[in-house]
């Protein structure tokens, strides 16, 4: 698991040693190293999150050339281009910073009195010493995810990072998982592009105030997002959706696509239920393959309320009698789309490609097998329950 160090907090310790040649946002732009580039064939070493250093004598001439080189750049992930100008010869066009500016790609000038060991020096002495820090905040979240009563003091040296008392705030996790198992070029590309965007998407949260702070993580399979507000903000969560919500959907990964889980809002002292509240809606989310769609624990609460029941106690919720509607695909995929679809008998037979009719016959032969009636509340229950539990059994 590795935390987010982003251009803007890089820059704000060099003392204006880097003059921006552009007008390029910075926050949400992580860096991972700092290199010298002394060839052209970017995709052969670029890994993702590099500030790239180089010497204009090193770069093309031709403003084509440059210009490919600039899309290289980008699309390899590159954080931010570093120029030292060795000679007067080299100039940066105005179309061309333009076209960097629209691709998002910041770049900087090196005065002449500074050197590449200077500057490689302050950055990687900065980025060790952060991630030292960032590395035991990891190991206090883990500790707070996993503990079902935490101590206020639990909370102290990720406040101190902060400086906000986070025991006092309100927490919501979100749970992003990729689709596809990747090779692992795939999946550093994909990591690298999945956290600078959630850290992007999230700072800007925090100043619209609409949060009062963040961490993103690495996981196995993706990343994780714990979000912190004061419970004046939960207030005005709990009639909108917050902006960063919508945000969330555009992200995109190179190689696969995300599923999203999202927890209740819960006390800080709650995380760890928070955290199994977005991994619930993460199954439920590989359930129903709705790949960039938000699935919220608050829409399929009852399904984990379900679930528990099932694995909690002796007294089976599913009737016996319902054992062969459940073992049959046909008739199975029928009350599932059914109620996937608030009953609806006209959207069920879109969906399914069959004639309303047909979805009425076999409804009606699902309560000729059963002696359960979907149109009556309590039976309705027991069929709704059958099919959550077999969904969530597979």
């Amino acid at each position: 698991m590795i935390f987010i160090i982003d251009l803007k907090f890089v820059l704000g310790h060099q003392h204006n040693r880097l003059i921006a040649i552009n007008a390029v946002a910075l926050e949400g732009k992580p860096v991972s190293s700092i290199t010298i580039m002394d060839n052209l064939s970017v995709h052969q070493w670029l890994r993702g999150g590099e500030m790239v250093l180089v010497g204009s004598h090193t770069l093309p001439r031709e403003n084509n050339q440059l210009r490919e080189l600039l899309t290289e750049l980008q699309q390899n992930h590159a954080c931010c281009l570093i120029i030292k100008y060795i000679n007067n010869s080299f100039e940066l066009f105005p179309n061309l910073i333009k076209f960097s500016e629209k691709i998002g790609l910041p770049i900087f000038r090196l005065p002449k009195q500074t050197t590449y060991l200077e500057i490689m020096n302050d950055v990687n002495t900065l980025l060790f010493r952060e991630r030292q820090s960032r590395h035991l905040a990891m190991l206090d979240l883990i500790h707070l995810l996993k503990t079902d009563n935490p101590l206020d003091q639990d909370f102290d040296y990720l406040s101190s990072l902060k400086n906000i008392d986070l025991y006092k705030q309100d927490v919501q996790v979100v749970q992003i998982i990729f689709h596809a198992t990747l090779t692992p070029s795939q999946r550093v590309r994909d990591l690298y592009s999945l956290t600078g965007q959630l850290h992007t998407i999230f700072t800007t949260a925090v100043h619209q105030a609409t949060l009062s702070t963040y961490f993103v993580i690495e996981t196995a399979s993706g990343a994780m997002a714990i979000l912190f507000m004061a419970p004046r903000q939960r207030k005005d969560k709990l009639s909108t959706i917050p902006p960063y919500f919508r945000s969330l959907t555009q992200i995109q990964a190179a190689y696969t696509d995300l599923y999203f889980g999202v927890s209740d809002i819960q006390p800080a002292r709650q995380l760890q239920t928070a955290n199994q509240e977005a991994s619930f809606s993460i199954k439920v989310a590989k359930l129903f393959n709705p790949q960039k769609k938000l699935i919220l624990f608050h829409d399929v609460a009852l399904w984990s309320m379900i679930n528990n029941a099932q694995q909690s106690t002796s007294t089976k919720l599913i009737p016996m009698r319902l054992k062969d509607i459940l073992q049959n695909p046909e008739l199975f995929k029928t009350l599932r789309v059914f109620f996937q679809n608030n009953e609806s008998v006209k959207n069920t037979s879109r969906i399914l490609y069959t004639h309303p009719n047909t979805i009425r016959y076999r409804l009606k032969e699902i309560m000729l097998k059963t002696g359960l009636d979907y149109r009556k509340t309590d039976d309705k229950f027991y069929l709704y329950v059958a099919v959550i539990t077999k969904m969530l059994n597979q």
